[in-house]
């Protein structure tokens, strides 16, 4: 969705925006959100410059203040589906599952091709008990945009044979070499199967990525004791 027209005498406010964007990738959090606070003084209801804000809120680990600013760019612009999506992913995250589903459902019945969606209406429905559902959306996210680590990890979970689950984690780890969730089950899938060595490499890939990572350290050990 191409960014919502600015009175020519407040485009200034999009360069404060463009700053707080680049530095949010570089994960200078506190500096990126004084740069969207600056645009959103001088347009307030801007969509973009609140879901900006947004991310970044949600980036540091507060979803629900997240949720306020894609709520307001929801009422500042009701068809904005990346407001929309971006809603149900701080209800997922804060744990409201049911309200989560009923925002990914209605963002299929607009576009039932968007594997984004697929994923996230999968993780709701695996957080809420619905195992089946969730493979289910699990494998149309797969088909749709297959380019997700995480939904690989996901994948896995549902995936009943140990060695089929090892050949997704696999893949998503081909797609992000650094990725803790799917490095762990790497390492505890291995575990399981008695492969101590196998478990062992992966807990050592693990920790060169995340060595102060608490689970790291314990899974380590555990290998290295097995």
């Amino acid at each position: 969705m191409p960014m919502r027209e600015i009175p020519k005498s407040k485009r200034y406010a999009i360069g404060w925006y463009n700053e707080g964007i680049a530095l949010m990738n570089i994960r200078e959090y506190e500096e990126a959100i004084s740069f969207f606070d600056l645009a959103l003084s001088i347009v307030p209801d801007h969509p973009d410059f609140l879901i900006g804000k947004g991310d970044v809120l949600y980036a540091i680990g507060k979803p629900m203040d997240a949720l306020e600013m894609f709520r307001r760019a929801i009422n500042a612009e009701p068809h904005n589906r990346k407001a929309w999506f971006k809603a149900g992913l701080c209800l997922l995250k804060a744990g409201k599952n049911e309200d989560a589903l009923e925002i990914f459902q209605y963002l299929l019945k607009l576009d039932s091709h968007d594997g984004e969606v697929w994923f996230a209406n999968g993780l709701a429905l695996m957080q809420m008990g619905q195992r089946e559902e969730a493979r289910e959306a699990f494998r149309n996210a797969r088909r749709l945009k297959p380019d997700q680590p995480a939904l690989w990890h996901s994948l896995a979970k549902t995936e009943e044979d140990p060695r089929e689950a090892l050949r997704l984690l696999e893949r998503g780890h081909r797609l992000d070499p650094s990725n803790l969730d799917i490095l762990l089950a790497m390492a505890e899938r291995h575990l399981a199967l008695g492969e101590r060595d196998e478990a062992l490499q992966w807990c050592r890939k693990a920790a060169e990525h995340h060595g102060d990572h608490p689970k790291v350290r314990e899974l380590l050990k555990l290998c290295t004791l097995q």
